[in-house]
């Protein structure tokens, strides 16, 4: 994973209200690819694979295609599209030391 760009997303909160049937959110994907802030669009095109992580576990693993701003609650936020690879090798991996005593929710793990 360390030789891997990888930019992974915090996604316990939407995560939680998925599996409690609500929020607005209908997917891992879509808790995983929308509406983040302090991400630069440049440093975001550089990942190879994008990671949702709930609790500390990786829940979803995605190749981003393409990164864009979004307007979302009065202000902007950056978003992706990209592929699920729904047989990753990362998926359940526990990473929450990327995470511990963080507040933002956004990490890059490998060689930026």
């Amino acid at each position: 994973m360390e030789n891997r760009l990888i930019i992974a997303f915090n996604i316990s909160k939407t995560y939680d209200l998925l599996l409690q049937g609500k929020g607005d959110r209908t997917s891992i994907y879509d808790c995983t690819r929308h509406y983040w802030g302090r991400v630069k669009k440049q440093r975001a095109e550089l990942a190879e694979l994008a990671f949702g992580v709930a609790h500390g576990k990786i829940v979803g693993v995605y190749k981003p295609a393409t990164w864009r701003y979004v307007d979302y609650n009065g202000g902007t936020r950056i978003e992706f599209e990209g592929v699920e690879i729904s047989d990753s090798p990362y998926l359940g991996l526990d990473i929450s030391e990327y995470f511990h005593k963080i507040q933002n929710p956004v990490r890059y793990i490998g060689r930026w």
